[in-house]
């Protein structure tokens, strides 16, 4: 971590990283009637921040596990004054399944997860089966998962495991066309360097 993280991680944690192991009341932790959306595997949180900026009106928790990332969001935080952000600093499979009330959230975003490439790292890929049917729980009738991957493979298998997620619907033929409210990230430009294709893949919960 840099200085600067070291010290918004230390002066800033206690007031926007909330407990993993309490249920998420949004409507304290948000006043207002707002957009409840989760990002989970944030990073260093630029695309987070940018999202809360464009959007001031949504609520948005971030789900992290790296230090410094989580560090620098806090950071961003305070220096732009985001107070429709909070973190928490956990595992991403515990929060879906402690911190978030069944049918409590309006959106999840998962932009450019670890493809984990090698065939003998798949079991690691955060999106499998029981995963898919965590966010599926926590979502409203008509929330929607986002995912975005710069890697083909990983694409074909996020695509596999929604279609095959009893009550998630794919809310585009195949590949979603990318929507306004996610930003370029760092990640999808050396994607795009590389000369590989950025897949936007987005499922909606059927609604009763």
């Amino acid at each position: 971590m840099s200085d600067a993280q070291k010290r918004s991680y230390r002066e800033l944690s206690e007031k926007w990283i909330l407990p993993w192991d309490r249920t998420l009341d949004w409507d304290s932790t948000f006043p207002g009637n707002r957009r409840r959306i989760v990002e989970i595997g944030f990073g260093m949180g630029d695309a987070t921040r940018r999202v809360a900026e464009m959007h001031p009106d949504w609520a948005l928790v971030g789900v992290e596990v790296h230090r410094p990332g989580v560090g620098k969001l806090l950071w961003w935080i305070d220096h732009e004054n985001l107070e429709n952000i909070r973190i928490v600093e956990h595992d991403a499979v515990d929060v879906l399944t402690t911190t978030l009330k069944p049918e409590s959230v309006d959106g999840v975003h998962i932009w450019f997860p670890d493809p984990w490439p090698k065939k003998r790292h798949h079991k690691r890929r955060l999106i499998q089966s029981d995963f898919a049917e965590s966010v599926r729980t926590v979502l409203k009738p008509g929330g929607y998962i986002h995912v975005a991957t710069d890697w083909e493979p990983y694409a074909e298998h996020i695509m596999e495991t929604l279609e095959n997620t009893d009550g998630l619907i794919n809310s585009f033929d195949r590949w979603a066309v990318k929507p306004d409210y996610r930003p370029d990230t760092k990640f999808e430009n050396k994607g795009i360097a590389a000369e590989r294709s950025i897949r936007d893949i987005i499922f909606m919960k059927e609604s009763l």
